[in-house]
């Protein structure tokens, strides 16, 4: 995959975005994994799961965030010089708003983005000294038909992991979308 530029991407607008209507072919893949993504922002990695959806490549990318969630931002008002040691994995109040932004804002914007529904159901909860862990898989037919999916030769699921730490209120987001 070619990198991208930035001055050809349309800014994002979530009221603006398309659901897919139909699945197209899948393209041409030779069997190696999808490159790793980086991205701060969390504009730009909705951009991104908008853009390759738009390059048909929605079952195919590995994307990493690592984000102040917005929570956190506006409880300092945008001063991360006024951020609390207490901002982390250890607090229950960071805990059940990550949950909260994850469930209620996150997967609905990725999930408006990419342009067709995604499932992830309950997640798994891994835990120890240094780390908080959720951990999402999403296997289902996202909205198409299985004779549609089982035509185009178009089955993927989508693995996401959210990681806090107990050092910072920093977030770490992996996602992962592969075909099967």
């Amino acid at each position: 995959m070619t990198k991208k530029n930035k001055n050809t991407s349309i800014p994002l607008n979530l009221s603006n975005c398309e659901r897919m209507q139909a699945l197209r072919e899948a393209p041409d893949r030779t069997g190696t994994p999808p490159p790793l993504r980086e991205f701060d922002d969390l504009n730009a990695f909705e951009t991104f799961v908008r853009d390759e959806t738009w390059d048909n490549e929605f079952d195919n990318f590995h994307a990493h965030l690592t984000y102040y969630p917005p929570f956190v931002l506006q409880e300092v008002h945008d001063d991360l010089e006024k951020i609390k040691p207490t901002m982390n994995k250890n607090s229950k109040k960071f805990k059940r708003n990550l949950q909260h932004h994850i469930k209620r804002h996150l997967m609905t914007e990725l999930e408006t983005v990419a342009g067709y529904p995604m499932d992830f159901g309950k997640c798994e909860i891994e835990e120890d000294f240094n780390t908080w862990k959720l951990k999402f898989v999403d296997q289902g037919l996202h909205g198409f038909t299985e004779e549609e999916e089982e035509r185009l030769h178009r089955h993927w699921r989508i693995e996401m992991e959210v990681k806090a730490n107990r050092e910072n209120p920093l977030v770490e987001v992996d996602i992962k979308s592969l075909p099967f």
